[in-house]
This record gives C-alpha cells, structure tokens and sequence, in this order.
C-alpha cells in the first residue's frame, strides 16, 4: 500500500477528532498515519539492511502507541489525542489486508512480547524497483484501486476543511 490511504485516514480522523483551524494537529495525522512506513524509507537510504527490512519493527502496536504519544505535545485536546492513537493503529489495521510476498509473510503487530504473524492479504500490493515495476499494469490499476477506495471519499468528506485551510493560509499570503 502507498501512503496515500494512510494520509487519507489522517485527514478523515482530523476532521473528525480536531478543529479545522489546528494545521498542527493535521500535521500530526499526517505524519503519524505514515511513520510505520518510515522502515521501508531507511531501508533503501541505507543499502537495504537486514534490520530495517519493511514492517519488522515498525509495524506493530507498540511503535504505533509511542509514535502517537511523540506528536501529543502538538495537540490541544484528550479527544485529538484519541484520535491520533486511532489512526496510528488504523495504519496496521489497512496493512493486514495488502497482500504481501516478502518472506516472512505479513508482520508482527504484538512484537516485540510475540513473533506471531498477521496477514489476511487480498489488497494488490504496490511493487517497487526500476520504473518498469512502478509503472506496470498491476501497479497503475493498484494505484488506482487506492486513489478511488481512500483519497476521493477523503477529499470529498474533508472538502470544507482544505478549502478552508487553502483560503486562509495559502491565499493569505
């Protein structure tokens, strides 16, 4: 999955769970919708090292929790706080259900107290590599699947709020 139904659940729990004039704390829906994918990041960065292999470490209940908890400072209320906490859990919760082919086969979401592994993948799996893989049929079409299932509903559920923050952010200046 790329981060775009990730940023989508952000943007949807900010509306819900915070003020439309905190862009801090849309920020930090943002950045914690995204954050177990900061592996797959540091994995290239640093040559592909065994330790940072993809959703090792990151993906799991535990990082999920401290990384809500780190941007808490950000936020003004218990109800934001709340709402943080869920979409950093909700980023597992989409992940069980891409389909992956990465030995080992899914990720431990109560690591580092079991190695159990979860997957109940049948979401297509958004191939990385040379630009023939990115751009591939399967690629495109899930892309797609994405843009059409996360980011529409997103943008039209959240419609005000960007209007909102583009007239008196972005025009103001």
């Amino acid at each position: 999955m790329t981060p775009l139904p990730h940023v989508a659940v952000g943007l949807v729990a900010w509306k819900y769970f915070s003020r439309r004039e905190n862009v801090k704390a849309l920020v930090a829906y943002l950045i914690v919708a995204c954050l177990p994918d900061l592996d797959f990041v540091l994995y290239n960065l640093f040559g592909r090292p065994a330790i940072l292999r993809h959703q090792l470490y990151s993906h799991n209940i535990f990082f999920a929790l401290i990384s809500a908890v780190a941007f808490f400072p950000l936020l003004k209320s218990a109800k934001e706080r709340w709402g943080l906490t869920a979409v950093a859990l909700f980023h597992l919760f989409l992940d069980v259900f891409v389909i992956d082919d990465v030995p080992p086969i899914g990720f431990r979401p109560f690591w580092p107290v079991s190695r159990l592994l979860v997957s109940f993948g049948f979401f297509p799996y958004v191939r990385r590599g040379t630009l023939a893989q990115v751009l591939s049929l399967s690629n495109l079409a899930a892309f797609g699947l994405e843009v059409l299932l996360f980011v529409v509903p997103a943008i039209l559920i959240c419609r005000r709020e960007l209007a909102f923050i583009w007239k008196s952010r972005i025009l103001r200046k």
